[in-house]
C-alpha cells in the first residue's frame, strides 16, 4: 500500500522534471543559435564595406599584385586573378595582415589617379599608357619611315587578339608569358615588343635575333630603311658550306640582337638581284650599313664567332 502511494507522489514530480529539463534545453538552443548582436553585426559591415570586392574586381591583376606586395602579403603561390582578388579582399577586410605600414585606402587612390578599371578578362582596360612606357624605354633609333605603326595601333591590333594568339606571338618571340595574370598584361607585353620590332625594321619584316628569308624586291626595300645596318646571306640550297653556315648564322643572329637586321636570299630564286650584287661564290655575305651602302662582304662559310667580328669590325 505505501510501495503505490509513493508511485502515485513521484510521477508528477516526474512530469515537472522533464518539462523543465525540455524547457531548459529549447532556451539554451535559442541562445546559442541566436542571430548576431549589434556589435557583431556591425563589425561584418565594416568588414564588407573595407573590402569592397566588387572594386576589387575591377581592378587590373598587376594593380592588385602591387597592393598586396606593397602591404609585404606573400603571393608566391598565387597564379590567377581570381586568387589575388580574394587574397587582397582578406587583407583590407583585416582578415590577414601584411608586413607594410601602408594602407589600402593609399593604393586605392592610386589606381584611380591612374584611371585603372578593366572587367576580367582585361577587355575594356585602357592600357594605352603601359604601351608609351614601353615604347619610351625601346632601344634604337627612331624610324621615319611611314610604315612604323603607332603605339595606339598596335595596341588596338593586340586588344582585338585572343589569349591564345597573344602567348603564341610572344612564344615565338622567345619572350616569357607565364607571369601574366590577366589579358591586359600580354596585351601590353605583345605592344611594346611590337613597338620594338617597328623601330627595327619599318616594315616589320625582319625580327631582331632570327634570320628571314627575303626575296630581291624586299631586299631593295629594306635597304631603303634607316633603322638599322642589314646583313645579308646569298645562297643556294645545293651548296654544302651554304648549309653548314646555317646553324651559325643564327646564333650570330640570336647573338647580334636588336643591332642589326639578318636576312637571306636564294641566289637561284633571285638571280637578278644576286647579279646585281655581283656575287661569285656561295655563300655570300654582305653587310649594308643604314644608307644601304656595302660595308663589309665575305665569300666563304664562317663560323658564329666570325659573323659577329665581321659585324663589329664593321662600327656601324
Amino acid at each position: 500500500m505505501s510501495r503505490m502511494s509513493s508511485d502515485k507522489i513521484s510521477r508528477p514530480w516526474r512530469r515537472l522534471l522533464k518539462l523543465f529539463t525540455i524547457a531548459a534545453l529549447g532556451a539554451l538552443r535559442g541562445w546559442v543559435f541566436a542571430a548576431p548582436g549589434p556589435r557583431f553585426t556591425s563589425h561584418l559591415t565594416r568588414h564588407a564595406g573595407t573590402g569592397g570586392l566588387e572594386d576589387i574586381q575591377k581592378m587590373r591583376a598587376r594593380e592588385i599584385k602591387k597592393e598586396l606586395e606593397d602591404a609585404g602579403v606573400d603571393i608566391s603561390d598565387i597564379f590567377d586573378k581570381d586568387d589575388l582578388v580574394e587574397r587582397l579582399h582578406q587583407l583590407r577586410s583585416g582578415v590577414i595582415h601584411g608586413t607594410s605600414t601602408s594602407t589600402s585606402a593609399d593604393s586605392s587612390d592610386r589606381c584611380d589617379r591612374s584611371g585603372v578599371a578593366s572587367e576580367h578578362d582585361g577587355a575594356g582596360a585602357d592600357t594605352t599608357e603601359g604601351a608609351s612606357s614601353e615604347a619610351r624605354s625601346a632601344p634604337g633609333p627612331q624610324s621615319h619611315s611611314s610604315d612604323t605603326s603607332e603605339p595606339s595601333d598596335l595596341m588596338a591590333k593586340c586588344k582585338a587578339m585572343r589569349v591564345k594568339e597573344l602567348r603564341t606571338e610572344l612564344g615565338q618571340r622567345g619572350i616569357s608569358w607565364a607571369d601574366a595574370l590577366d589579358k591586359d598584361e600580354l596585351v601590353e607585353r605583345l605592344a611594346g615588343v611590337l613597338q620594338k620590332e617597328a623601330l627595327f625594321c619599318s616594315s616589320g619584316r625582319l625580327k631582331p635575333g632570327m634570320v628571314t628569308k627575303i626575296t630581291g624586291a624586299e631586299l631593295e626595300e629594306e635597304l631603303r630603311d634607316s633603322t638599322t645596318p642589314l646583313l645579308l646571306d646569298v645562297y643556294a640550297v645545293w651548296c654544302g658550306p651554304c648549309k653548314m653556315m646555317e646553324p651559325q648564322l643564327a646564333n650570330a643572329a640570336k647573338a647580334l640582337g636588336n643591332r642589326v637586321r639578318v636576312a637571306k636570299m636564294d641566289s637561284d630564286e633571285e638571280t637578278n638581284a644576286s647579279s646585281k650584287l655581283r656575287v661569285e661564290g656561295l655563300p655570300t655575305l654582305i653587310l649594308f650599313d643604314r644608307k644601304g651602302n656595302v660595308a663589309q662582304r665575305v665569300e666563304g662559310a664562317l663560323m658564329e664567332q666570325q659573323i659577329i667580328d665581321l659585324v663589329n669590325s664593321a662600327n656601324l
